[in-house]
């Protein structure tokens, strides 16, 4: 039998989560406009406008963002995408790793 990899598991449960939480605090913190945020973070930017207005919940999202490991993390990176550093999943993922529980099946 060949199991999930961890990246596997990461990307289809967490990188939308990830990436929502980075834009929104990109927005809260530095004032870009949904367009920014969501081309910074490489989402569509209705999906950003659908949770600010409560109208989509992201599954996980409240997690992420009340982890305070997690969220340091997710601040960092939005610190980061400000100043320019083009960032991808895997840092973020070595970031946040050890404070999530995934189990790989």
């Amino acid at each position: 039998m060949i199991t999930k990899s961890f990246c596997e598991v990461f990307i289809k449960n967490y990188s939308t989560t990830i990436r929502v939480a980075i834009a929104l605090d990109l927005i809260k913190r530095y004032g870009l406009t949904q367009f920014q945020a969501a081309k910074l973070t490489k989402i569509p930017q209705p999906l950003i406008n659908y949770v600010l207005r409560e109208k989509r919940k992201i599954r996980g999202l409240e997690r992420i963002v009340n982890n305070p490991e997690i969220y340091k993390a997710i601040r960092e990176t939005a610190d980061e995408i400000i100043q320019g550093k083009p960032i991808d999943m895997c840092e973020i993922c070595m970031r946040i790793r050890p404070h999530l529980n995934i189990r790989v099946t």
